[in-house]
C-alpha cells in the first residue's frame, strides 16, 4: 500500500514537471518569435520601408499587452517606432517614443541602447533648430559609445554637424578629426568621404581655400573608388574653393561636372555659383544665362512648394472631414439634420482654406515682384555710380600724362587700374564688409591726394571695437561724399584735411566724413560749391531709399554746416547704419 502511494506521487510530481517544461519551452519560442519580429521591423527600416516596418512594430506592441516582453525587446521595439516615425517627419510623435524608450534604457541600465536614445533624441532636436539640447543630448551618447566603434563614429559625426549649424565651428573641428581617424581604423570608406565633404564645408566657412580643396578631391575619390554617384555638394564645395583661390577653369568644370544631375536647391546653388563665376572671368553672356536659368528654377520651386502646401491643407482637411464622418455613423443617436450641417461645415471651412491659401500665394507674389524691382532699381542706381567716378578719375590720368609724368603716372594707373576692379565687382554685389569697404576708400584717397594740384591731408580713425571683416553694409555709399569733400569742399583751402571716423554704439554702426571746406552754402543753395547739387550725391540718396525699401530704418543719412570752432568747421555727412534692422548675413 505504502509503494502504491509513493508510485502514484513521483506519476503526479513527473506530470507536473512535463507540463512547466512544456510551459518554458512555449516561452522560450514565443521570446525568439518576438526577437525574430523584431529583426524584421528593423531590417525593414534599413531598406526604406517606413511603413511596413512601423505596422510591425506596431503588433510586436499589441501582442506585448496580453503577452509580457521582457524590457530589452520592449526597449527595442520603442527605439524603432520612434526612428520610423522620425524619417516620416512625425518629431512630435517621434519623440514621445523616444522618451519611452529612454525611460526602459535608464531603468535597465542597458548604456548600449541609452546612447541610441540619446543619439536619436539629440538629431531629432537639432533638426528643429533647438541647437543647446541637441548638442547636449549628443555629447551624452558620445560619453556612453564605445571607443572606436561604428556607432561612436555616427554620433561624432552628427555632434560635430550640429556644431557647425551651431556656428560653433572651432568645436566641431576636433570631433570631426577624431572622426576622420576612427572610419579609416574602422576601413568604413563611404563615411570617411562623408567626413571630408564635412570638413570641407568646414573650411570654406573658416576660408581655408587649400584645406577645402583636399578634403573635397579626397571625398571625391573615395566615392569613386566606391562607384557611388556624384556627390553634388562635395563637387560644388570643390568648385567653390577653386575659384575663391584664384583656379577659375578648374573650378567651372567642378560646377560643370554636376550641373546635368543637380536639382532643387543644389542646382540653385551651382547655377549661382557659375554665374558668380562667370563674372569673374568677364564672361558676362554666361552669367546671364546661369542667372536667367537661376531665377527660373527658384520661381519654379517657390511655385512647388506652394502646391505642396494646397495639397497638405486639402489631405489635413479631408482627413479631418473623414475622422468627422466615420464618427458620426457610429453614434446611433445622431440626426440626419446633424450630419448635413457637418458637411456643410466642413464644405464652407475647405472653401475658406482654398480662399486663404490663394490670397497668401497673391500676396507672396505680389511682395516678390516689388521686391524684385526694387532690386533692380538699386542695381541701376548702382551702376550709374561706376561711369561717375571713371569719368572724373580718368581726368586724373590725363593731367599727369599732360605733364609728362612717366613715372607718377604710371604708378597712378596701376593704383587705379586696382581700384576699378574692385569697384567692378562691388557694383555686382548687394553686400561688402566694413573691411573691403575701408579698403577702397584708402586706395581712392591715396589716388586723388596723388591727382590734386594742392595735396591734402586725410585720416581714417576706427572705432577697435568694429569687427570689420563681419559687418555688411551696401557698397559705394561712402565713395561719393569723400568725392565730394575732395572737389567742392577742400580744393580752395590753405590747410585742406578730410577725416573719417567709424564707431560702433550698441547695435548702430555710425560713419562720420568731415572736412575743413567752406561748408554748405545756406543763402545760395545752387551756387557750384553746394553739395546738394552733386550728382554723386543725389544717387546715394536714392539708393539709400531703394535699400529702405528692402530693409526699413536700416540706413539714415544727415548732412550739414560744422560750426567754426570745431576742429573741422567745413562739412559734416554723417551716416548711421542700424545693424538690427537686418538679418544676419
Amino acid at each position: 500500500m505504502h509503494n502504491q502511494s509513493a508510485s502514484l506521487f513521483f506519476l503526479k510530481l513527473g506530470g507536473f514537471l512535463l507540463l512547466l517544461l512544456m510551459h518554458v519551452q512555449t516561452l522560450i519560442g514565443q521570446h525568439h518569435s518576438k526577437v525574430t519580429l523584431i529583426d524584421s521591423a528593423d531590417l525593414l527600416l534599413k531598406k526604406g520601408q517606413i511603413e511596413e516596418s512601423r505596422s510591425l512594430y506596431k503588433s510586436i506592441l499589441s501582442s506585448a499587452e496580453s503577452q509580457r516582453l521582457p524590457d530589452t525587446l520592449l526597449l527595442r521595439t520603442h527605439l524603432g517606432i520612434a526612428r520610423a516615425l522620425h524619417m516620416n517627419q512625425q518629431l512630435d510623435s517621434s519623440l514621445q517614443s523616444y522618451l519611452k524608450a529612454l525611460q526602459l534604457a535608464k531603468s535597465n541600465d542597458r548604456p548600449s541602447f541609452l546612447a541610441d536614445v540619446y543619439m536619436g533624441i539629440g538629431v531629432l532636436q537639432a533638426q528643429v533648430k533647438n541647437f543647446a539640447e541637441a548638442i547636449r543630448y549628443l555629447q551624452q551618447a558620445d560619453s556612453l559609445a564605445t571607443e572606436s566603434s561604428v556607432k561612436k563614429l555616427q554620433i561624432r559625426i552628427n555632434l560635430a554637424n550640429t556644431l557647425m549649424d551651431d556656428d560653433r565651428d572651432d568645436e566641431a573641428l576636433p570631433y570631426l578629426q577624431s572622426a576622420l581617424q576612427t572610419a579609416r581604423a574602422l576601413h568604413q570608406d563611404a563615411m570617411e568621404a562623408i567626413i571630408h565633404t564635412n570638413l570641407s564645408n568646414l573650411f570654406i566657412k573658416a576660408k581655408n581655400w587649400s584645406s577645402a580643396i583636399t578634403h573635397s578631391t579626397e571625398s571625391l575619390q573615395i566615392r569613386e573608388k566606391l562607384q557611388q554617384s556624384p556627390s553634388i555638394v562635395t563637387y560644388n564645395n570643390l568648385g567653390y574653393a577653386l575659384t575663391q583661390s584664384g583656379k577659375l577653369h578648374e573650378g567651372k568644370r567642378a560646377y560643370l561636372h554636376v550641373l546635368p544631375i543637380a536639382q532643387g536647391a543644389q542646382l540653385l546653388q551651382v547655377l549661382k555659383n557659375l554665374k558668380e563665376l562667370s563674372l569673374l572671368q568677364n564672361d558676362y553672356r554666361g552669367a546671364l544665362q546661369y542667372f536667367e536659368k537661376y531665377d527660373q528654377l527658384k520661381d519654379s520651386i517657390q511655385q512647388q512648394e506652394l502646391e505642396q502646401r494646397i495639397v497638405e491643407i486639402t489631405e489635413a482637411y479631408e482627413s479631418v472631414e473623414k475622422s468627422r464622418q466615420i464618427q458620426s455613423l457610429q453614434q446611433e443617436n445622431s440626426t440626419k439634420r446633424q450630419q448635413l450641417t457637418l458637411v456643410i461645415t466642413g464644405s464652407i471651412l475647405f472653401i475658406l482654406l482654398i480662399c486663404l491659401a490663394a490670397y497668401l500665394y497673391l500676396k507672396n507674389e505680389h511682395v516678390k515682384r516689388e521686391l524684385r524691382h526694387s532690386k533692380t532699381r538699386n542695381q541701376l542706381l548702382l551702376a550709374q555710380l561706376n561711369p561717375h567716378f571713371i569719368f572724373n578719375s580718368l581726368q586724373h590720368v590725363q593731367h599727369y600724362l599732360y605733364r609728362n609724368d612717366k613715372n607718377t603716372s604710371m604708378e597712378y594707373l596701376s593704383n587705379f587700374a586696382r581700384l576699378i576692379r574692385t569697384t567692378l565687382a562691388h557694383s555686382d554685389t548687394d553686400w561688402i564688409s566694413l573691411e573691403e569697404e575701408i579698403e577702397l576708400l584708402r586706395n581712392y584717397l591715396y589716388l586723388q591726394r596723388l591727382a590734386s594740384h594742392k595735396p591734402f591731408q586725410y585720416s581714417l580713425q576706427i572705432d577697435p571695437e568694429a569687427n570689420l571683416s563681419v559687418i555688411q553694409l551696401p557698397p559705394m555709399l561712402l565713395q561719393p561724399i569723400v568725392e565730394n569733400a575732395i572737389k567742392h569742399g577742400v580744393t580752395d583751402q590753405d590747410d585742406p584735411h578730410i577725416e573719417i571716423v567709424i564707431r560702433i554704439t550698441e547695435q548702430k554702426l555710425i560713419i562720420s566724413i568731415w572736412d575743413n571746406g567752406q561748408g554748405i552754402s545756406v543763402n545760395s543753395p545752387n551756387c557750384s560749391n553746394s553739395l546738394y547739387k552733386s550728382m554723386g550725391t543725389q544717387l546715394v540718396t536714392q539708393r539709400i531709399n531703394e535699400i529702405n525699401k528692402q530693409h526699413p530704418q536700416f540706413i539714415s543719412f544727415n548732412m550739414d554746416a560744422v560750426h567754426i570752432d570745431s576742429p573741422y568747421p567745413g562739412t559734416r555727412v554723417e551716416f548711421t547704419f542700424d545693424l538690427s534692422k537686418i538679418s544676419k548675413r
